[in-house]
This record gives C-alpha cells, structure tokens and sequence, in this order.
C-alpha cells in the first residue's frame, strides 16, 4: 500500500545513525556494528480500537493486541511490565501521541520497540506536497476520530514523533486500511472509513517538519494487513473475532523458528489467510504487505536472548505460546486465560510439564479438549484418566475446534410467504440446518433472483449453485450442496498449530511474486484460475493442475480436493501413479516436488490432475506427517467420507458419518501429542554385531482402492491405466530411500485455492 511506501518507510528511515551491536538481545532486525552500553529492553506499545465514538464499531481489535501481547511474553520472552497496551476510550488522539511521545523518552538506543495498531484507517488531502501518487494522505482513526474538530492522526504527525526515537531496531504492524470494498457477510467487517474532508481542520495542525534520510540506512520491518485498493477484514476465526491479518501473524509468531527471517514469518502469514480463506469459503483475500531494506529479509527476524545476557531475567522463551494450566478435577482442567490462544469448545491442547520451553512432540503428559469457556479462561477434560497434572503445567494447541455440527443459512429479505416457503423446504431438507438472523455467523446465505434460489458462500459475493422454484426437486439438489460442503469442512478444519514440519504448496505454473527493488513482498492470496478441458482439448496449465510442494522434514504426503459443491477426492496417493513415483507418498526433506511431474503425455507420474465440473471454487488440502501411520489414517477417513457419500440417499450424507469418520480422525490425530519416544543412555560397552541393513519402515497393508478414479485427477484419456502405450518413452523416478527415523510423529496441512471457470 501507499502508506507503506511513502510513510512507513520514511518513518523509520529517521533511525539513521543509530549504532546496533550484534548482542543476545531479541531483535526485529540483523544488528550491524558493535558499539554502547550492554543495557537495553524489549518494549512493545499496543494500540487496538473496537468501540469508536462516532464511526461503525469493530470487534476485534482488542482481542488482537490481547492475543499479541500473550505471544510477546510466552514465546518470545518479553516483560510484561515494558508491554503497554492503549485501548479503546484511552485511544483518543491525545492518548494514542501521549502513549507514542512516552515510548520516544522511555526507548534507549539498544532497545528494541513493537509497535502494532489495530483498529479504523482513513485518508485525507495531502496539504505539503509529498504524496505525488495520489494527493493523499494516510491516517490511523483514534477512537474519538470525527467528532468535533479532533483530527486523525496523520502520517506525517508519526513521522516526526518516530523520527524521535532513539532505538536499536523496531518493528511496525498496521491492521488497518484506507478503502475497501464491500461485503454482504455482516460477521466480516472491513477496517476503512470515508476519506476525510475537513480540510481546514488539517491546515492548523500541519506539520512542517520531515525527516528524510536514506533508505540504505534502514533497519526497519513493517508488516501491514492489506494493499491500498483492498480491505482489511475483521471477523470471527475459531470462535473469538480478531483481524484477519493479525491472527495469521500471531499463527506464524507463535510457530516460527528462532531464526526465522521476516520472509519466512511472512510466509506463514500467508498459509494462515489461506487457512481462514478456507474456512469463510471466501474466494479471496487481502493482500498484506511486507517491507524492508533488502539485506534485512532473509536475516533473523527474531533473536532470543541467552542465559547470562543483561536481559536474561526477561521470561525464557519458548518454541510455542503456551496457556497456563491449573488441575480441577480428576479429569478435568482449567486453560488459564486459554481464549487468548483460541482455546474455543472442541479445541484440542497438549500438556506439558510446569517450565517445559521445547514442548516435544510425542512428550506430552497429556491430551485435553476444551468442553465449555467461563470468561476467558477455558474448562477442559482429559482425554485419558490416570496421569496426575501438576499446577503450572503449560498446554500448547494442538487442534483446532471442529466445523460446527450445524449448517447456518442466512437468507436475504424477502415477501414473507416466500421466505416461509424456503424455509420450510430447506428444514425439510437439510436436517442440520439452522436459519440465523442479525449479526449471527452463516455459513451461506440464500438470495432470490426472478425464478431462480441462489446459494451463495459466507461472504455472500461468490455464489455456490442456482436452482429454478418451479422445479419440485431444488431443494434436493440444494441439500446436496449444502451438506456436501458442510461435511468437507471437517476435514478442512483439520490443523495442527504446534507441529514443528512445514509445509509450502504452490500451483506450479504460477509465478512467485515479483517485487520492486527488493524492498517489498506482497502475499500470494488470490486464487489460481483454471478451467474446465474439453473432450479432445490440449493439457495446458490453464485446465490441468500442477502443484509443487516442499517440506521441511522427510514426509508422506496426502493431497485432498474439495471441490465447490463439497465433493471430497483423494488426490495423491492415487491408484494410476507409477509404483516409482514417491512410492507411499514420500518426499525428502528440503525437496521441491512436482505433482504431476509433467503435463505432456507419458510423464513419470502416470497421472494428471484435469478439472472436470462443477464449476466454482476448489481447496486443495495437502497433509503431511513424518510417519507411514498418520499418512495411512488420513487416507483411509477420505476414502471412508467418500463412501459415505457416494452409499448416502440422494448424496446426502448425514452428520454422524461425518463424525464416524473425520471425527475418529481428529480423536487419532490427538493421541499423536503422546506417542513419542523417550531417548534413554544405555552406559553399557557396545558388543560388536553384525550390521544389519535398514530396511526403514514397515508398510501396512495397502488400503482399498477408491471405487472409481477421484475428479479432477485421472488417467490421460489417451494412456492405458497401467502406464504409457508399448514403445512409449517413460523416464523413472529412482525408487526413494526409507525415510530418516523420526524421534516422534508429526504432522502439518496447508492449502490452496482455485477457482474453476467453465
């Protein structure tokens, strides 16, 4: 956005001159020089808005800078005492310029400084000139913003009191935005309001001092919720509402490296609104922004601070933010404060022992599903009697909450018979079905057009399927669509926050992003588009799907659709690949991985990916664990939710099949957290052996083939199904070594979304 290329970056471009020495402090930037004192601390100012006084209400704003301040301090080890959080009726323009003139004098040169804003942006006139793209200024909404002559702030007016501060390096986050485009979800609120025209207002308040220094000089990361011509969103994600752009960066804080550069937290941000996008079924998403001098993109992010360092006595931080746990019952707990972290009902925590900082998969004490919340703080069961927690245990995420049990619809206004009528059938229909009203969250919504009922997705702007009133069966066919989704959704809301495997996914023929001299990255989150192959068309890139997947540790891989309609396939493995091609689904570590391998005929993979109807928009989930175990789990509940569907009457399939089967799924995922190994020194000599060869690990017995090929993936029309036609070129995949041992299974999922155009 605009605002990021002329102010952010001139805003911190004022830290010139400031000396960094490359200590054990954590830092937002790679320090460069050595020089000063050893004294210096990590201060964080939050600011997050909802209730404004004279500008639509938001309600996520305060949960963000709570989330983030939770993360600060139990993953990254920030004092709680230098976090100062400005909210609400405190965050009127007095107090959001008290709050930054106080960290201007509190911040010495060795500090790091977090600044993060939550809440409304605007725009106004440029009256100095130095907006030459479009004469526009940027603003941030204090909470009495618009009222009275109270301006907002502009971002000249942070620029010079930035220009003030005398830190080591600092990190600015803004969710906010300055136009967006509307949304017919009333749950999904975007956070812009209308340009500000009082002019007059602006001319007394101007600022005539700039501060303009190189760019080469700067040691600054900003990192902002969406582009100028896009909305940023603020809606309801598992259960509590937040930004939509801040809960995927507090995801990716809470699940990166210690070393984890400002590219990399960004491409966690990315996986994240992907995740969201799935789960809203929105077609689309914001694109949020990173900036920073070149040379500080790939270098650490965030640094902990070592034992002995003059920051030391700063919380130790952790791989993972973690919730307190307190012992109720004999199987029951309490998640201190557990809403901060999405501790919402249905979600899934591993618990760990009072102090534990490495939280190791497989070396839990114990597995809890939160059943009921009490405030902030979430009630939770044992999922297994007998081990005693102790006070101070600390619970990471595991699971997320499951899709809800019912379907919720929305429908527009319309005649009240008519509305009658649609309600009636759709209760008739879809057993599940609650019909909501006002601000309650829908998972579609219903309109009318002339003859025609359209169903549309929960943004209310990408429609799912027509059907004609004259025609007795539309609400059968509805009901189809209707179930089908909800039933996908299960599987889509399969996750795992505390998994240390990553997992990036691309459409092949996509290009990454390309950036203007290296300064900014713009997230990938708009949907690929493909289209429908004709009988007898060519295989392009643009009808026949390519991905390319990398982990970050050796894995089986499993590659799920769901399509618009909410059929589910199982992709890959498939019965038509080459017993070579990644026999199992394994990949190494590291790896770039083509699937299919190639579009042309006779490709090494046996397969391609062609998309067939319905039109709309597809998900593609791709699952990934370290074990042959969990891969084969996943794989069978696919083909068991395919089953059910295809044995269903009308292709309905009811809610307890579902749960028969993406639910004993989530119960199998969960016991992961304790299935590890415990590494035990055996102080004994060796005795010399006979080496034996490692044969890796032992497969189970192949599962059922599906009943018939998954859609979009097939066998070319033009190859037999045991591979290409005699005398056919065939290049081979050597066969791939046994997977490396692993100390305990893990797992992780990510998606992505394509838009299917007939």
């Amino acid at each position: 956005m605009k605002f990021i290329t002329r102010f952010y970056l001139s805003l911190l471009l004022a830290l010139l001159g400031l000396a960094a020495q490359a200590s054990n402090d954590l830092i937002w930037a790679q320090p460069m020089g050595a020089e000063g004192n050893d004294s210096s601390a990590r201060r964080a100012l939050l600011i997050g808005i909802n209730k404004y006084k004279g500008l639509p209400r938001l309600q996520g704003s305060i949960n963000d800078i709570e989330t983030m301040r939770h993360i600060l301090i139990t993953r990254w080890g920030f004092s709680e005492k230098d976090i100062t959080m400005v909210t609400d009726e405190a965050a009127t323009r007095a107090g959001i310029l008290a709050a930054l003139e106080q960290l201007v004098q509190e911040t010495g040169s060795q500090d790091t400084v977090y600044l993060h804003y939550s809440g409304h942006g605007s725009q106004v006139q440029d009256l100095n000139g130095d907006e030459k793209d479009d004469g526009l200024d940027e603003t941030i909404v204090p909470q009495d913003g618009r009222t009275g002559d109270v301006r907002d702030i502009t971002d000249d007016e942070l620029d010079e009191i930035i220009s003030r501060l005398r830190a080591r390096s600092a990190l600015v986050v803004l969710d906010s935005c300055h136009s967006g485009t509307a949304t017919r979800s009333v749950d999904i609120r975007t956070r812009s309001v209308p340009r500000d025209t009082r002019i007059d207002l602006y001319r007394k308040g101007m600022v005539l001092k700039r501060a303009v220094v190189p760019l080469i000089s700067s040691r600054f990361v900003l990192m902002t919720g969406a582009a100028s011509h896009q909305e940023a969103l603020d809606g309801p994600v598992e259960g509590r509402y937040h930004g939509f752009f801040t809960y995927a960066l507090s995801r990716s804080l809470s699940s990166a490296g210690p070393d984890a550069s400002p590219r990399e937290v960004f491409d966690g941000v990315e996986r994240e609104l992907k995740r969201i996008q799935t789960q809203f079924g929105r077609s689309s998403m914001p694109e949020p922004q990173l900036e920073a001098p070149p040379g500080l993109l790939d270098t650490p992010l965030l640094i902990a601070s070592r034992e002995g360092s003059p920051s030391s006595a700063s919380p130790q931080p952790t791989r993972l933010p973690w919730i307190e746990v307190q012992p109720k019952e004999a199987d029951r707990v309490v998640l201190v404060n557990g809403l901060l972290l999405g501790a919402g009902p249905g979600s899934t925590w591993s618990i760990y022992q009072p102090g534990d900082t490495t939280f190791t998969p497989g070396r839990a004490l114990a597995v809890a599903t939160v059943t009921q919340l009490q405030g902030k703080d979430a009630l939770a069961r044992l999922t297994s009697t007998g081990t005693k927690i102790p006070s101070g245990a600390r619970a990471v995420s595991l699971l997320p909450p499951p899709a809800p049990a019912r379907v919720s619809i929305r429908i527009a206004d319309l005649p009240r018979e008519r509305r009658q009528f649609i309600e009636e059938t759709l209760r008739k229909h879809v057993k599940d079905v609650d019909i909501v009203e006002g601000s309650q969250q829908a998972r579609f919504l219903v309109d009318v057009q002339g003859n025609s009922l359209r169903l549309f997705s929960a943004e209310g702007l990408q429609p799912v399927g027509s059907y004609a009133l004259d025609n007795e069966r539309w609400g059968a066919g509805l009901a189809l669509v209707v179930s089908r989704s909800a039933n996908a959704s299960e599987l889509l809301a399969l996750d795992n926050p505390s998994s240390q495997l990553k997992v990036k996914v691309r459409v092949a023929t996509t290009k990454p992003p390309v950036t203007a001299r290296g300064v900014a990255v713009v997230a990938d989150t708009q949907p690929a588009h493909y289209r429908i192959r004709r009988q007898g068309e060519s295989r392009t890139s643009e009808n026949s799907l390519q991905l390319e997947i990398r982990t970050s540790a050796d894995a089986y891989l499993t590659v799920v659709d769901v399509d618009s309609q909410g059929g589910v396939n199982l992709l890959f493995p498939t019965q038509h690949q080459r017993s070579d091609y990644y026999p199992e689904g394994r990949v190494r570590s590291g790896k770039a991985v083509l699937l299919p391998d190639s579009l042309q005929p006779a490709n090494r993979a046996g397969f391609h990916w062609d998309y067939t109807p319905p039109q709309g928009t597809d998900t593609i989930r791709v699952f990934t664990s370290t074990d042959l175990e969990t891969a084969q789990m996943i794989r069978q509940r696919v083909r068991a939710l395919q089953e059910s569907a295809a044995q269903a009457r009308g292709g309905v399939t009811t809610r307890a099949a579902v749960t028969a089967s993406v639910g004993s799924l989530r119960q199998d995922l969960a016991q992961v957290a304790t299935r590890g190994f415990v590494q035990v020194h055996d102080p004994t000599p060796a005795v010399p052996t006979t080496p034996v060869a490692d044969s890796g690990p032992v497969a189970s017995a192949p599962p059922p083939n599906p009943p018939s090929p998954p859609a979009p993936s097939g066998a070319d029309p033009a190859m037999p199904a045991g591979g290409p036609a005699p005398g056919a070129p065939l290049s081979v995949t050597p066969a791939e070594p046994p997977l490396a041992k692993q100390v305990a299974p893990d797992w992780a999922a990510t998606s992505v979304t394509i838009v299917v155009e007939g």
